[in-house]
């Protein structure tokens, strides 16, 4: 009697077992969502999808990174069309027609606005240099060429005014991040966005870095926080 109650009591156990899903494997998901396009991460998520590595010194030359083409060939380099989609009225050419001369942007960094183009850079979030440390040394010509002019997200290059800019330098957020604290949130994604486009990697302190500012500024605590979206270059 006793080894039936037993045998029961075993099989009653055996299907509750059963009957409850397995757990989901986090680092799986987590991994997958990392490399799955249009998928929108909080930040300190989307932090954990990008290596770790010590950069790389020396080496660097800006001419390494072709910039500033006409890709699509319509007369228009890569420098015109970023003023062109972020202007906040029609922009007026140069007597060329293929040079911007004035419009209307609105600086992220800082947050003033100019009319004339002469007084806007257009950034590289990640600037090239930080991008050949990150692991762009490793990337063929053509590569280097398609990140220095990359039109394909509007997080990768940014009209902002041009002393702020280059007091930016190619600096990573250890050591710069934008005067308008406001716009620290939004900078902070659009860094480990463009990480994550384009399978670069940050350092410890980079990391540790960005991991506090987003935490010092309570980007967590507003009412939409800026998010992440993989978006992974072809």
């Amino acid at each position: 009697m006793k080894s039936r109650i037993t045998a029961a009591l075993l099989t009653l156990l055996v299907s509750a077992t059963l009957a409850v899903p397995a757990p989901v494997d986090a680092a799986t998901s987590a991994a997958k969502a990392c490399k799955t396009n249009n998928t929108k991460l909080g930040l300190l998520t989307a932090l954990d999808c990008v290596p770790v590595a010590e950069e790389r010194i020396g080496g660097y030359k800006r001419s390494l990174f072709k910039h500033w083409v006409d890709a699509n060939g319509n007369g228009k380099n890569t420098r015109a069309e970023v003023l062109i989609a972020e202007s906040l009225v029609s922009v007026q050419f140069s007597s060329t027609g293929k040079t911007v001369s004035t419009g209307k942007w609105l600086s992220l960094y800082d947050g003033e606005t100019w009319t004339k183009a002469s007084d806007v850079d257009v950034d590289h979030v990640v600037a090239l240099a930080e991008a050949w440390r990150s692991g762009a040394w490793k990337w063929s010509s053509s590569r280097r060429q398609s990140y220095a002019n990359d039109l394909g997200v509007a997080w990768t290059l940014r009209a902002v005014t041009d002393n702020v800019n280059q007091s930016k330098s190619d600096d990573d957020p250890t050591y710069w991040l934008p005067p308008l604290e406001s716009a620290n949130c939004v900078y902070l994604t659009e860094w480990v966005a463009v990480k994550i486009r384009w399978k670069l990697t940050v350092d410890a302190e980079e990391r540790q870095s960005i991991r506090d500012g987003w935490l010092d500024a309570r980007c967590f605590a507003l009412s939409k926080p800026p998010v992440v979206t993989v978006k992974i270059a072809p």
